[in-house]
C-alpha cells in the first residue's frame, strides 16, 4: 500500500513538471503613449527639416551635403589634407553652438579647445558625427536637428527641449592611432 502512494506521488510529480507560459500583461495605455510619441517625432522631425532647408535656401551660395544621421553640413573653410578623423584617432576641436536664427548660445571664445578619442569617449551625437565629416584644419558648419543634440531634456541652462542648433566645428589637429 505505501508502494502504490509512493508511485502515485512519483507520478503527480512527473505530470506536474509541464512548462507554464507566463503572459505579458496588457497595458493599452502604454501602447498608446509609444504611439503618439513616434507620431509627435515624426511631425518634429518634419518641421526641423524644413526650416534647415529654408536656411540652406536662404545661403544658396554655399553646397550643402546631406548625411546618412540626418544632417547637413558645408565647409567653411577647407583644408589641403585629406585626413578624416576615425575611431580611436585622438582630435582636439573648438566648437559653437547658435540657434537657428544664428544666435550665439556658446562661444569658443568661452571655451577651451576639447581633445576627444573618437567614438571612445562620451560627447555630444551632433559633434561626434560632424568631427567625422571633417578634414585635418577644416572648419564646417552643421545644421543638426534636435534628436542628435539635447533633445527633449535640453541643456538645462540655454538650449531649450527639442532646438535643432546650429553648429561650426573646427578640427585643430588629429593623432592617428
Amino acid at each position: 500500500m505505501k508502494n502504490r502512494y509512493y508511485v502515485l506521488f512519483l507520478l503527480l510529480c512527473i505530470i506536474s513538471c509541464g512548462k507554464v507560459e507566463s503572459r505579458d500583461p496588457v497595458n493599452l495605455y502604454q501602447k498608446k503613449i509609444i504611439k503618439n510619441s513616434i507620431l509627435k517625432n515624426i511631425e518634429l522631425n518634419k518641421i526641423e527639416k524644413e526650416r534647415f532647408l529654408k536656411i540652406i535656401e536662404i545661403d544658396s551660395m554655399s553646397k550643402y551635403q546631406m548625411t546618412n544621421k540626418g544632417f547637413w553640413f558645408k565647409i567653411s573653410k577647407k583644408s589641403n589634407i585629406e585626413l578624416k578623423p576615425k575611431s580611436g584617432d585622438k582630435v582636439t576641436f573648438f566648437y559653437n553652438i547658435r540657434d537657428l536664427e544664428g544666435n550665439d548660445i556658446y562661444n569658443d571664445d568661452n571655451l577651451k579647445p576639447i581633445k576627444y578619442i573618437v567614438d571612445k569617449e562620451d560627447i555630444l551625437p551632433a559633434l561626434r558625427y560632424g568631427i567625422k565629416e571633417l578634414n585635418v584644419k577644416e572648419s564646417g558648419v552643421f545644421l543638426m536637428p534636435s534628436f542628435l543634440c539635447y533633445g527633449y531634456q535640453g541643456d538645462g541652462e540655454k538650449i531649450v527641449t527639442n532646438q535643432p542648433l546650429i553648429l561650426e566645428i573646427n578640427l585643430i589637429s588629429l593623432n592617428k592611432y
